[in-house]
């Protein structure tokens, strides 16, 4: 199997370095990892992938495409349907991805707690593990032995879950104008991320008054909806949002991004903001994104 994916990556990087040497494709064990590639290359991997529309793909199950930035020549679609059709494809996989890091992070908090209940002590390694993730996701107590890890277990119970594809999908949509605007095309930044006091990122072309802060660059779409997950997931700003999460996985019931929408009010100067993202997430139908997954890495040919 090793040796047919290898054989079909050479296959694939050869035909795609006819129309651009800096296309970069990485096969690695959980995807295809896709950076400067353009409009054409990605339709015919996507193609090759049966990846042609966003919505109804076969039990819900997407192929682990990943773009690393957006394709050279997006700005030249100027159908905006097409456009906005083609930016959710590529925001998919992405976001389904972040969701099972974040899953497979909750499941090691888990078997850590599960462990402590049942040994009654941490092991050096647990004490080093649980202590990496309160410094990840601005967990503070000054709680000392058993109770400063008792907390920090049930504060990462409420931190590390899943968040909703719908939402951030919805929101790099409303954020870069699908795709468009100049912080993702030139910065990889899905949600214009600002740094302060620094000469580093993209200065904003439409600011005459404040030069204190710079638009991000992230090496990556990825990079960017990930430290988006991670915000989210660690932030007093999101709170109740991560309130209203606890209680919806307490009631066993599906999370989606339309039942928690509300609570993004606040994040942009948009008037009616969580009722724009409420509408894109309707609209598009992304409420079914919420319960799919990624496929395993498979050759094309092997698909059924």
């Amino acid at each position: 199997m090793i040796k047919k994916l290898l054989t079909f990556l050479s296959v694939i990087l050869c035909s795609l370095s006819v129309y651009a040497t800096e296309t970069k494709i990485d096969i690695r064990y959980d995807g295809i990892y896709l950076d400067h590639i353009n409009l054409a290359q990605l339709e015919k991997v996507y193609k090759d992938y049966r990846y042609l529309d966003y919505l109804y793909m076969p039990e819900w199950k997407y192929p682990p495409i990943f773009l690393m930035s957006l394709p050279t020549d997006f700005q030249t679609v100027t159908d905006s349907q097409k456009r906005n059709k083609l930016f959710l494809q590529m925001m998919i996989p992405l976001a389904l991805k972040i969701n099972q890091e974040i899953t497979f992070e909750r499941w090691d908090i888990e078997a850590v707690s599960k462990a402590y209940q049942e040994a009654k002590k941490l092991t050096t390694a647990q004490i080093k593990f649980l202590e990496e993730k309160a410094e990840k996701y601005d967990i503070f107590t000054r709680l000392k032995d058993d109770s400063r890890y008792e907390y920090i277990l049930t504060e990462l119970k409420e931190k590390v879950d899943i968040i909703p594809p719908s939402l951030l999908i919805g929101i790099a949509a409303i954020e870069t104008n699908w795709g468009t605007n100049r912080p993702a095309r030139l910065g990889n930044s899905l949600y214009r991320d600002l740094v302060w006091h620094t000469d580093e990122g993209l200065e904003p072309l439409d600011e005459k008054e404040d030069k204190t802060y710079r638009y991000k660059i992230f090496p990556s779409l990825y990079e960017s909806m990930k430290s988006k997950a991670l915000k989210i997931n660690s932030s007093i700003n999101y709170q109740m949002f991560r309130f209203g999460r606890a209680q919806i996985r307490y009631r066993e019931v599906p999370m989606l991004g339309r039942d928690v929408a509300y609570n993004f009010l606040q994040d942009s100067n948009l008037q009616n903001y969580a009722g724009i993202l409420d509408y894109t997430i309707t609209f598009y139908e992304l409420s079914n994104i919420d319960e799919a997954e990624l496929l395993p890495l498979s050759l094309p040919n092997e698909k059924k």
